[in-house]
């Protein structure tokens, strides 16, 4: 049972999908019980502009993003990345295994590098 379906036959409005979207959202602890259920209510009417995955968010063709590098700029190519811990790794791999499946991100061969910089997760403070 996939709920990943708003961009599927089975759409937005699957009852699983919508009880995820509106379960995904965090409401603030200052709200009354009766707002919270008219929050929770209005989440789910409109659960169709919510992306449970990035396998949700719809690509667009209308504009296109692109770096004006000249073309004879060069850049590093050697990795200085600090090794991941333990907790950054079981967040970062799966992040990125769900980009790469989504088709945001592909493996290149080594020889297609133009540049390299280090990946810094840092955490958000709350």
């Amino acid at each position: 049972n996939d709920i990943f379906t708003r961009l599927t036959k089975h759409g937005p409005f699957l009852p699983a999908r919508v009880e995820a979207v509106v379960n995904a959202v965090r409401y603030g602890d200052y709200l009354t019980e009766d707002q919270r259920t008219q929050a929770r209510a209005l989440v789910a009417e409109f659960a169709d502009v919510f992306a449970l995955s990035v396998r949700e968010v719809k690509p667009v063709d209308f504009i296109k993003f692109r770096l004006q590098i000249p073309p004879d700029a060069t850049f590093t190519k050697k990795i200085h990345q600090r090794p991941l811990t333990k907790p950054q790794r079981e967040y970062l791999f799966p992040v990125l295994d769900d980009m790469q499946e989504a088709g945001i991100t592909r493996f290149i061969k080594s020889d297609e590098v133009k540049a390299v910089a280090s990946t810094v997760l840092v955490q958000k403070t709350h």
